[in-house]
């Protein structure tokens, strides 16, 4: 690749969770050469005009691009501008989120996104994935807490039963947990109810985003034990739909690529959010279930929606502070007796203040360690965040992201919760 001006290029610095990817990387000890990018250059310059401890010096390197996703030559000058292009700009459906990619594709730019509209992402697979093979760019969706938390946890729990079988046992299944206290902003909302236009969002087909298609049968479990959280139920989300294709993508091309860190020919993703007892499991499916029909089947409720939570808003930053993630993921063995577990934790909303560092770091990762990540990504291609460098990226989020991941073989724990406490 001939040298870009920028290590990333962010678009979209303007928005909610945009100002505060832009702060991150302003901020960030590695300094990388970055641009911030959208359709008004004076807001642009207004969120540098707001960086905080941030000396003089690096806020006036901080480039400015003016680029629009109804403006394609500006698309193509913003892609050859950075090595990396971290868009922002949701919702991807309505904002053409895959004419962006494309200009990445095209121009051999690596390209980081928070979509969670399997839609977008399904299209981005199906027309860009051979694009970015032949330029080698590194394209990876879903970056945010869509569904960065969710993929690189089990590929971490995964790797903890690798490494405790001496790499011979294949996964049965990967069960997820997650705790989380955070907020919902606007961008969410309009995602939400665009990606609801595009198609039914139920939980239709796991393998919707994979290369290969496995044994996993989709099933909205309304009720679901969790035992690395003691006495704990785990209910079906909204979440649960996308975050298994993604997981399942980097099964598919994990196998595909037969690379030593593939997860086995019958691997399964579950997940459920943490409750506390079997009922509240229950309702809280429930809840989720009559909104994803709802938001399916009529119209008002997601323009209601949108208009209750305008697009630009969101919680302030002391409630952001307060917010936190707590992810326990265990990888069963098809031995039947050994597991895995990876924890993942963080402080701060997760899906907005430390979105913002999950995926400013996978931008980082593919600027600055292309050539410690797996084959598979080297080759480019639209990857996962655990397909491109699970370790790697498990390691940047770890030093600079303030970001927790632990790994334990918990084969013989009578009870997981106790053992990882």
């Amino acid at each position: 690749m001939a040298s870009r001006a920028y290590d990333v290029v962010l678009y979209g610095a303007t928005g909610f969770t945009g100002s505060m990817a832009a702060q991150y990387l302003a901020a960030h000890p590695q300094a990388p050469k970055v641009a911030f990018a959208g359709r008004n250059e004076a807001k642009i310059r207004n969120v540098i005009a707001k960086l905080t401890n941030v000396s003089k010096e690096r806020v006036d390197s901080i480039g400015v691009l003016v680029a629009s996703a109804e403006d394609e030559a500006s698309l193509q000058h913003m892609a050859q501008s950075a090595n990396v292009l971290i868009n922002m700009v949701g919702p991807y459906a309505l904002y053409k989120g895959f004419e962006v990619a494309k200009a990445c594709a095209e121009a051999g730019t690596g390209y980081v996104d928070l979509t969670g509209e399997s839609s977008v992402y399904k299209h981005i697979v199906k027309d860009l994935h051979s694009v970015s093979k032949q330029t080698k760019a590194i394209l990876v969706p879903s970056s945010g807490f869509d569904s960065l938390p969710f993929d690189l946890s089990t590929y971490m729990a995964v790797k903890a039963v690798r490494e405790a079988t001496g790499q011979t046992a294949d996964i049965d299944y990967a069960l997820c947990g997650y705790l989380i206290k955070g907020s919902v902003s606007g961008g969410t909302i309009a995602s939400l109810a665009e990606q609801a236009k595009e198609h039914d969002i139920g939980f239709r087909d796991p393998y919707d985003l994979s290369p290969k298609r496995g044994t996993q049968v989709a099933k909205a479990v309304k009720v679901r034990a969790l035992p690395q959280f003691a006495h704990k139920y785990g209910s079906y989300t909204l979440f649960t739909p996308h975050n298994t294709g993604v997981a399942n993508r980097t099964w598919g091309l994990l196998e595909e690529a037969q690379q030593g860190d593939r997860y086995g020919p019958k691997f399964r993703y579950l997940e459920g959010y943490v409750t506390h007892s079997a009922v509240g499991a229950y309702l809280v499916s429930s809840v989720m279930l009559l909104i994803t029909w709802l938001l399916t089947h009529t119209t008002n409720v997601g323009s209601w929606m949108r208009k209750a939570v305008p697009q630009g808003t969101g919680a302030p930053m002391e409630k952001q502070l307060k917010g936190f993630a707590n992810i326990r993921t265990v990888a069963f063995a098809n031995d039947g007796k050994t597991k895995g577990l990876a924890t993942f934790k963080v402080k701060g909303d997760p899906g907005y203040l430390k979105t913002a560092a999950f995926i400013s770091e996978t931008a980082l990762t593919i600027a600055f360690e292309k050539q410690r990540l797996q084959p598979v990504a080297r080759q480019g291609g639209v990857l996962t965040p655990a397909a491109m460098g699970g370790e790697v990226l498990a390691e940047r989020l770890s030093k600079y992201a303030g970001v927790t991941i632990e790994t334990k073989d918990v084969s013989n724990s009578l009870n997981m919760a106790e053992e990882i406490k």
